[in-house]
Formats: C-alpha cells, sequence, structure tokens
C-alpha cells in the first residue's frame, strides 16, 4: 500500500509539472478561452493616445465574444494601465507573463515604455504587438525577433515629411524635438535620410517633455535660416510649440510628427494650430477615404462601431488598438495557439492583411510590415484635421 501511495503522489507531480509547462509556454490545449495581454496608457501624459487604443479593445473584444469567439472559443483581454511609464510598464509586463500567463501581449501606446517592454518579451519569448512609433522596437531584427508593431514606424512618418518638403522646394529646416526616446529617435531619422531627400539641418533644438515654454529654441531656429520647422513629439510640447511660434510671429510652416494626429493636439493649441501638417493614417479623416480604397470597409465599420460606442473620435491610435488585437484574431483563427506559432503566423503568414492602419506585409525583415504609401497629409484648417490633398 506504500508503495502505491509513493507512486501515486510521484504521478500527480509528473501531471502537476506537465501542466504548468505547458501553461509556462502558453500552450492552450483544450482552451476554454484565449487570454491575451493589452498594456495601454489609459492615464498620464500618453492617455490621450492611449484611451483610443483601450477602448478600441474593449470594443473588439465584445463584438468577437458576441459572434461566438475564435473558433467557438472567447477571447479574454486583460487591460493594464501603464501609466504612461517605462516603470509600471515592466511591472504589468511581468504580471501578464507570469502570473496571467498570457499568449501574447498588445501594447504599450508609447515609445519608451515599449522599449522598456521588449527585453521582457525577448527573455520570455512572448510575442508582443506594440502601439509605439519607434523603429528600435523591432530593429535591430536578430533583437526583435519576438516583436512588432502596428503604426507606421518613424522611419517612414520622416520620409513622408521629407517627401512633402520636395514638392514644397523647401531644403533647409529646423528640428525642435522632445528629448524622449521617441523625439530622438525622430531626430536620429530626420539626420539619416536628409541626405537621400536633398534636406538641410540647419537648427536642431530639443525640449524636456513637461516643458512649459520653448521660445528659446524656436527663436533660435527662426534666426537659423529654416525654410520650416519640424517638431517632433507627442502632447502636450508640440502644441506648446505651435502657441510660442505664434506668440514669437514666426511665420515659417509649421510641420508636426504623426504623435499629434489626435483632437488633443488642436484643443491645447488652439487657433495656433492652424496651418500645421503632419503625416498621418487614414483613420483621422474616415469619411474622405473612398470606396475604392482597400480599408475603406475596415475603417468606416470601426469608425462607426466607435463612435456609437463611446460619442468620441477613436483617432489613428484607435487603429493601432484595433490592428494590434485583430492580428492576434487573425492568428489564432488560423491555429496558432500557443505563443511560438503565434510569432510564426504573424513573421510568415500576415501578407496583404487589410487593416485600419495599413496594409500589413510581414517578414522576417520587416515587424512593421507598412511603407510611407500608408501616410497621407493632413493640414489644421478651421480648427480641424482636414485631408490634404
Amino acid at each position: 500500500m506504500k508503495k502505491f501511495s509513493v507512486w501515486f503522489a510521484v504521478l500527480l507531480l509528473a501531471i502537476g509539472l506537465a501542466a504548468c509547462s505547458s501553461s509556462e509556454s502558453g500552450g492552450d490545449g483544450d482552451a476554454e478561452v484565449y487570454k491575451i495581454g493589452a498594456i495601454y496608457s489609459n492615464t498620464g501624459p500618453g492617455s490621450p493616445l492611449g484611451v483610443p487604443e483601450w477602448n478600441a479593445t474593449k470594443l473588439l473584444v465584445e463584438q468577437i465574444n458576441e459572434n461566438g469567439g475564435i473558433n467557438g472559443v472567447k477571447l479574454e483581454v486583460i487591460l493594464a494601465d501603464d501609466e504612461s511609464t517605462p516603470e509600471k510598464a515592466i511591472e504589468e509586463m511581468n504580471r501578464l507573463i507570469h502570473d496571467e500567463k498570457v499568449l501574447a501581449v498588445l501594447g504599450t501606446t508609447t515609445s519608451g515604455p515599449s522599449l522598456a517592454m521588449k527585453g521582457i518579451a525577448m527573455d520570455n519569448q512572448v510575442p508582443v504587438i506594440s502601439a509605439g512609433a519607434s523603429i528600435d522596437i523591432v530593429t535591430p531584427v536578430e533583437e526583435s525577433t519576438w516583436v512588432f508593431k502596428t503604426p507606421q514606424s518613424d522611419a517612414l512618418a520622416v520620409e513622408r515629411v521629407y517627401m512633402y518638403l520636395q514638392e514644397e522646394g523647401m531644403t533647409k529646416v529646423g528640428i525642435l524635438a522632445d528629448s524622449n526616446a521617441y523625439g530622438q529617435s525622430g531626430v536620429q531619422l530626420l539626420e539619416e535620410l536628409q541626405d537621400d531627400f536633398g534636406i538641410d539641418i540647419v537648427a536642431n533644438e530639443s525640449y524636456n517633455t513637461e516643458d512649459a515654454d520653448m521660445k528659446t529654441q524656436l527663436t533660435k531656429i527662426n534666426s537659423s535660416g529654416a525654410e520650416a520647422v519640424i517638431v517632433w513629439g507627442t502632447n502636450p510640447g508640440p502644441a506648446i510649440a505651435a502657441k510660442n511660434m505664434k506668440e514669437l510671429g514666426m511665420t515659417i510652416p509649421y510641420i508636426g510628427s504623426h504623435g499629434i494626429a489626435n483632437q488633443s493636439f488642436l484643443d491645447l493649441a488652439g487657433d495656433a494650430a492652424e496651418g500645421v501638417v503632419i503625416p498621418t493614417g487614414k483613420l483621422l479623416f474616415p469619411t474622405q477615404i473612398p470606396e475604392s480604397d482597400p480599408q475603406f470597409e475596415v475603417i468606416s465599420k470601426f469608425y462607426d462601431d466607435y463612435t456609437a460606442e463611446f460619442d468620441s473620435e477613436p483617432t489613428n491610435f484607435g487603429s493601432y488598438g484595433y490592428d494590434n488585437i485583430m492580428l492576434i484574431v487573425e492568428s489564432l483563427e488560423n491555429g496558432a495557439t500557443d505563443r511560438e506559432s503565434i510569432r510564426d503566423y504573424l513573421e510568415n503568414n500576415i501578407k496583404d492583411f487589410v487593416g485600419a492602419t495599413g496594409v500589413f506585409n510581414f517578414s522576417a525583415e520587416d515587424h512593421n510590415g507598412l511603407t510611407a504609401d500608408s501616410l497621407v497629409l493632413a493640414e489644421v484648417k478651421d480648427g480641424k484635421w482636414t485631408y490634404k490633398e
């Protein structure tokens, strides 16, 4: 009897270890639910970007489950707020991986916290689809094999800005950029790509994210011979820069990054926003998209559903939340139901995937999967973002 008890105890231990191993690897077995984590900036300075991503996630999970889930399996997304800080993003990333044992993590909203999550994703071999803009999130390739992202990278945004400058015959520019990860990544790319487009950077200034005044930097740019100022950051800094330019009587064009493609910039900058031009995704003005556009149906439905549910605009940031979750759904629907197979499916099988941000083509060399053509130009006219012909 004692021998049988020992044998039975060993058997139970083996079963427990096997179950633990399966859970840690993100295996689903006969899953009753697919559990995904999502970290977005629901509070803090990044919240104007993160709230639409958060809302889009809630909306889509509800719709998916109301329609029977994924091949009959319910989808559970555990939402976590990084409070717009790398420290909180790291804390939530570890909790979702080790305590909740999620299959994948979506987010986070901004580049700094996203970069902080990258190493954790790599160390634990957990697929991440980020909503951050920095190209460093998915490069170099050999250090980003578990990380993907849906916003157009800042490299594509820089390329689109320089294409516009060429079209307008402007060659001399001044830069005013946030000193954070997003801003400095933009500066690096603006410098790297300038020769390809015949651009001369005649002034290069920075500000701290919480600075309330940038007149000193703008005065230097204004006296540098710059034909335009490129402001690279997310709110509130770029809005303050717009106000400062108006106060200084600066008349050179203001070209912003895709990080201000939202109502928040218009509200903060007021009438100083008039004439600002940015590269942007199409969701910023969904009613101006022609029906022949391959994204028309996706954007139109998502926009209508979102505005009906939340009585607010999803903005481009809502499109990142949409694409993040729908790429995971696409993977799960096609049998990729553990961490490794999700990663492999994203890299090898996402081809011509029509999202709200653009048409994605991931590969082993490109975990962003978009081109500069996915960006169009927007200009503030009469206090509103409008499609720039």
